[in-house]
């Protein structure tokens, strides 16, 4: 039997983890689904730009790749997973109120540190521009990366503005939830009316327009369609 190749997806925390890891090594069967945590959102990093950001996804990976003495031909893909934080949303829709952390509404963004925000939002649009553009990285191995927004917890569990505690609590009961539902958990995020679905590239226009970048969408649904319809005829 042919060794089983790696579906690589880079998500940026724990949770992120805990809330797919399960449902999608089912789904993903005839490929071992593996995860590399980022530790925060690279997208808004200090000292990564447009220009940084291949090199910088392609240290991530290559560091996965060494952990575990692996070569690119191992590799089917590499899957990247990001929130949109509101990225997109047009700059006046940023707006001062005295919380500690940035909170998300349909409607934008309250901070108490407009600038900060306006100046993290205009990073991350460049940066997602580049990402766009990168088709591959170890120089062969295919590369796309999809949203959620505002972000993870937002689509998931209908809840833009978690704490921490609050967060684990809601991926272990969504991993309690779909481990054993794969179909489940496609229905979900391929039916739900935060699933944008159409080409990869009307995805993307999409959570770009308005303030759809702080709203409930999602378009992983586009890649998990392939995998539906193979579900559906097994």
């Amino acid at each position: 039997m042919a060794r089983k190749k790696l579906v690589l997806f880079i998500v940026e925390g724990i949770n992120d983890k805990t809330c797919l890891e399960s449902a999608l090594s089912k789904i993903i069967d005839s490929n071992e689904v593996r995860f590399q945590i980022t530790e925060g959102d690279i997208t808004s990093r200090n000292g990564i730009d447009e220009f940084k950001i291949r090199n910088e996804i392609g240290k991530i990976v290559k560091s996965f790749k060494d952990k575990y003495h692996l070569s690119p031909e191992h590799f089917m893909e590499v899957v990247h997973l990001v929130d949109t934080d509101g990225a997109f949303i047009d700059d006046k829709s940023i707006i001062y109120a005295d919380v500690e952390e940035p909170q998300y509404f349909d409607d934008g963004i309250k901070t108490k540190n407009i600038d900060n925000i306006v100046s993290r939002n205009h990073q991350k649009r460049a940066i997602i521009e580049r990402m766009l553009k990168i088709s591959s990285v170890l120089k062969s191995v295919p590369y796309s990366v999809f949203y959620f927004s505002s972000n993870m917890d937002h689509v998931l569990h209908g809840k833009a503005n978690m704490g921490q505690s609050e967060k684990k609590n809601y991926a272990d009961a969504f991993d309690d939830r779909f481990a054993d539902d794969p179909d489940g958990f496609l229905e979900l995020m391929c039916e739900s009316a935060f699933a944008v679905n159409g080409t990869y590239k009307e995805s993307w226009e999409y959570i770009k327009a308005g303030n759809n970048s702080v709203c409930q969408h999602s378009n992983f649904s586009v890649y998990l369609e392939r995998y539906r319809y193979v579900l559906r005829r097994s």
